[in-house]
């Protein structure tokens, strides 16, 4: 077997388990909705309510889930929280009740955090085919936006196809396959069953004081590159649809935007073994915000919008993977702090999507939403030079005195 062909095989079923794990929740939260509105018939408000419960639930499990971390544990995890979404998929159409659902996107909200934070860790602690930490984030990285952009497509396509309550059933597979790729390629390997945890000294909790700044830096860009997305995601539509755009227009740029972002990680490998990503944060940073800035000013036009979601996609692309490079890299093979450090990650991307909108809609209530546009992207970019410069500098190594 070819070199080539070696690190396709052992990279494939690792990004496939990412890819599936993202794409199988991503088509569930576009069928929810629908599924609640003509099943139950339910309004809005209950609707979001019970939506809600699971970005709830998720966030809740996180720091638990990275305190409790080690590579032995690891696949536990994975088994045991893609059992667990899949449980949730598969009774979605056996409930109606409110009250109940919510039970349901909890229990998927919890599976799907104690898997993912597992195999992001797993992923970290042993990159397939021995690839860079940066390759490997990179590659999962794109898988996940490759989820995202297929996840639509997927359950859209095979509800119409099968009908809705059989589409759930399908896709309760999804996690369950997911989670055994991973542990076949991954967390099952000889050096994973083999190897002894490195794992900081202390109760879990303490382990906490220890991360280095780096990986409070990456939870900072994590927050930044949601936080935005969730800004544009929520607030462009009805920007645009006011100054007499089309919804063909605005999807094409959703999906502009979602092109852009996931085919720039997988790009990132060659680009990031050539730079050092730590360098190109802050620009990125600064781009980010730039292009989701001037929405407003060119609003009107189609064509000119297209290169800044662009730009925005790429930006949040590289950054996705320069935040994540830069916190594993600060913590070394110690397994719990690996472990805390991908729930701190995640952590950072939940709260970005669930802060912003709320901040969004206020300013937006108070100035509009083209003020709201020109305003909160600076803010953040100010948070952020604020907070991650002298972090920044405090990493630097000091100067050799003559």
């Amino acid at each position: 077997m070819s070199e080539r062909r070696r690190l396709l095989a052992a990279l494939l079923p690792v990004y496939l388990s990412v890819f599936l794990f993202v794409a199988g929740n991503s088509a569930l939260s576009i069928l929810v909705p629908i599924y609640l509105s003509r099943g139950a018939h339910l309004g809005a408000p209950a609707i979001g309510a019970a939506v809600a419960v699971f970005g709830i639930a998720s966030l809740v499990a996180r720091l638990p889930v990275g305190l409790s971390y080690s590579r032995s544990r690891g696949p536990v995890f994975l088994v045991v929280g893609g059992a667990l979404s899949a449980a949730a998929f598969a009774l979605v159409p056996l409930v109606t009740d409110p009250l109940l659902f919510s039970g349901l996107m909890a229990l998927n909200g919890l599976g799907w955090s104690i898997a993912t934070t597992a195999q992001l860790a797993l992923l970290v602690a042993r990159p397939p085919a021995g690839v860079s930490t940066a390759a490997a984030m990179g590659w999962f990285s794109g898988a996940t936006g490759f989820g995202n952009v297929v996840g639509g497509v997927l359950g859209g396509v095979t509800a119409d196809a099968v009908g809705l309550r059989a589409t759930f059933f399908i896709l309760a597979v999804t996690p369950l396959v997911g989670a055994f790729l991973m542990l076949r390629s991954v967390a099952a390997s000889d050096a994973l069953a083999h190897e002894g945890d490195r794992v900081t000294r202390g109760a879990p909790w303490h382990a906490i004081f220890r991360l280095p700044l780096a990986v409070w830096v990456g939870v900072l860009v994590m927050f930044f590159i949601n936080g935005l997305n969730a800004l544009t995601n929520t607030f462009h539509p009805l920007l645009a649809l006011a100054a007499g755009m089309s919804v063909t227009e605005i999807g094409i740029l959703s999906s502009t935007r979602s092109w852009a972002s996931s085919s720039s990680r997988f790009g990132s490998g060659p680009l990031f073994s050539r730079f050092d990503p730590a360098g190109l944060t802050l620009p990125l940073v600064i781009t980010g915000t730039l292009a989701t800035c001037l929405i407003p000013s060119v609003i009107t036009s189609f064509a000119l919008q297209v290169p800044l979601f662009v730009l925005a996609g790429v930006s949040r692309g590289l950054l996705r993977v320069t935040g994540s490079v830069d916190a594993f890299s600060s913590v070394g093979e110690d397994a719990r702090l690996n472990g805390l450090t991908s729930a701190l990650l995640y952590a950072g991307l939940d709260l970005g999507k669930i802060v912003m909108p709320f901040v969004g809609g206020a300013v937006a209530g108070l100035w509009g939403i083209a003020t709201m546009f020109r305003i909160l992207p600076a803010v953040l970019l100010v948070l952020y030079l604020a907070l991650a410069v002298p972090a920044r500098r405090a990493l630097s190594p000091a100067p050799a005195r003559p």
